[in-house]
């Protein structure tokens, strides 16, 4: 004969989390710590740029356990769908994007016309606005982009 057990909600025993942080100098950086490095005192990153900078010390995180499931929790589990009205696409990137993606692509052999191109087709297609992730798009998607001069 089995017996059937009730179900309990387990709490966790321990965090393991980890923080981004993007360079000071706006190099377009991003660094990942541990949450023990981010609560050690005078810890310091050392950034691919050359820039040194320390995080703010962090004492603790705390977690906060829901009572019941109410009607909020409920509309995070089973999310009605969003219907976005059709906005305006942003033709051009931010100015500051596209001078960091041309000198990163530049960086990789492509002559400024090419990277300015690629760059206005990329963003047209995705409207990315964070450089590092606009660059990924490029490389990822390279082919289809340049088939389409």
């Amino acid at each position: 004969m089995k017996t059937r057990t009730k179900l309990k909600s387990q709490k966790p025993i321990e965090i393991d989390g980890h923080l981004k942080y993007r360079c000071p100098k706006n190099c377009g950086f991003y660094h990942w710590l541990s949450l023990k490095e981010a609560q050690t005192k005078n810890f310091k990153v050392v950034c691919d740029c050359g820039f040194v900078f320390k995080p703010k010390t962090i004492l603790k995180i705390k977690i906060c356990y829901s009572k019941k499931p109410t009607e909020i929790n409920k509309r995070l589990i089973c999310p009605e769908p969003i219907v976005l009205e059709d906005q305006h696409k942003i033709q051009k990137p931010p100015p500051d994007t596209q001078n960091k993606c041309i000198k990163l692509l530049c960086g990789y052999g492509f002559s400024k016309t090419e990277s300015i191109e690629l760059v206005q087709k990329a963003f047209e297609k995705q409207q990315i606005t964070e450089p590092l992730e606009l660059i990924k798009y490029i490389i990822k998607n390279i082919g289809e982009l340049n088939e389409q001069s």
